[in-house]
């Protein structure tokens, strides 16, 4: 039983929900469009550089507000952002009237990495990127600078999303800060030192020094804004998820208490292998209690539970271990996802011994060994990042809770 889902669904977001993103989508694209235009007069520039200005700013407009739209139904937010649009809005209409603001500065002045880096942790990496190049062309165009200034920031927006794609709730930043910051110096080095038309003096490195400086500020203010909106909120639920009263989990009693159960033993054997393991319990745990509440919706798919997930923001964690584990098309690699795997599994197969006679003397790591051995075989986690000593201590860790086993006789 490796909990793949047989059937595909499409996920439809609450309509309430589904109406309010479509106005904030609306809204961002008006804001640019307008703002733009607006801007671009009172830059006084000519009409048909207005009209240009207008018209690419409708088509970068447009283009965030279908990837918003996308990764609102594909359920592509990064760090727990879906059903948090406004989170994105707000930072956007903030380096909107930057992007507008800066053509006032010199062009190696322009803090532009940490906007790249703030749009893509508020949405996903496509969506970061594609609204940073939007902001970027309109500062160039009201300016006038040339295509060198454009490519030099995307650039090192490009290294900033990269750096920190994957960050998680371990939110460690440092090493991507560093990575990020200097690639920004010397892209901006390029710009002010090898493509300037005058002798080499070390008043060049100035104004890159002094962004680098603001960079450095800016970010490690979005960054900690964003671990205490994001990143730290979901941390502390694993508190409140982990209950075995929570709401979802007496909704899944109220309509199946073998499937409540199911799901209370298979997050206490999930916690006690994944503390031996040295692996975050708190999360496996949680995984535990809910790989099976697509039930509540009439059926344990991925969709069915990356929607309720979703509406109910559970940390980002969860969603991908559950995904790996629950959506068919996804292979089982980490290891918090071969112990729930395992857990799952064990919990099931003893369950149905049992069911077939109560009173039955089990040998229990033999028979969980075996249990494990052939789903080893099958090769579900043959591309898992699990060693054979991981493997064997799990089956001496599962077979230890022989008395915990008598609750499912």
């Amino acid at each position: 039983m490796t909990g793949k889902s047989k059937k595909e669904q499409k996920v439809y977001e609450p309509s309430g929900r589904k109406q309010g993103a479509g106005a904030l989508q609306a809204g961002i694209f008006f804001l640019t469009v307008v703002g733009s235009v607006f801007a671009a007069f009172l830059y006084q520039k000519p009409v048909q550089e207005i009209a240009g200005i207008g018209i690419l700013s409708g088509v970068g407009a447009g283009v965030i507000w279908f990837l918003l739209g996308k990764a609102g139904e594909d359920g592509d937010y990064l760090h727990g952002n879906a059903g948090n649009l406004k989170r994105f809005v707000f930072y956007y209409v903030i380096s909107f009237v930057g992007s507008v603001l800066f053509p006032l500065l010199p062009a190696g002045g322009w803090p532009y990495q940490v906007i790249f880096i703030g749009l893509m942790l508020f949405s996903n990496q496509i969506t970061g990127l594609c609204a940073g190049c939007q902001l970027l062309m309109v500062s160039v165009l009201l300016q006038g600078a040339g295509s060198g200034t454009f490519f030099i920031y995307l650039i090192s927006g490009l290294v900033g999303i990269a750096v920190f794609t994957a960050m998680d709730e371990a939110f460690k930043i440092w090493t991507p800060m560093l990575i990020s910051l200097v690639i920004q110096m010397v892209c901006l080095c390029l710009q002010e030192v090898l493509f300037a038309n005058e002798v080499f003096s070390f008043h060049m490195f100035f104004i890159p020094e002094i962004n680098i400086l603001v960079n450095f500020v800016l970010l490690t203010i979005l960054l900690k804004v964003f671990k205490s909106l994001v990143m730290g909120r979901g941390q502390d639920r694993y508190g409140d998820i982990n209950d075995p009263e929570h709401p979802l989990l007496l909704e899944l009693m109220a309509g199946s208490r073998d499937e409540y159960f199911h799901a209370v033993h298979t997050a206490y054997l999930c916690e006690k292998t994944a503390k031996r393991l040295e692996l975050d319990y708190a999360l496996v745990k949680a995984c535990g209690y809910y790989h099976r509440i697509g039930i509540i919706r009439g059926e344990n798919s991925w969709e069915r539970t990356r929607e309720i997930l979703q509406a109910n923001n559970f940390p980002q964690n969860v969603q991908d271990i559950l995904q790996e584990y629950l959506d068919e098309r996804k292979k089982i690699v980490s290891k918090e996802t071969v112990v729930l795997f395992f857990c799952d599994t064990v919990i099931s197969s003893i369950g149905y011994l049992f069911s077939k006679d109560a009173r039955i003397d089990l040998d229990y790591y033999q028979i969980i060994s075996a249990i494990l051995d052939k789903k080893i075989e099958s090769g579900v986690i043959s591309l898992s990042n699990i060693s054979f000593r991981e493997i064997e201590e799990i089956k001496t860790i599962l077979a230890e809770e022989k008395n915990y086993y008598d609750f499912l006789r």
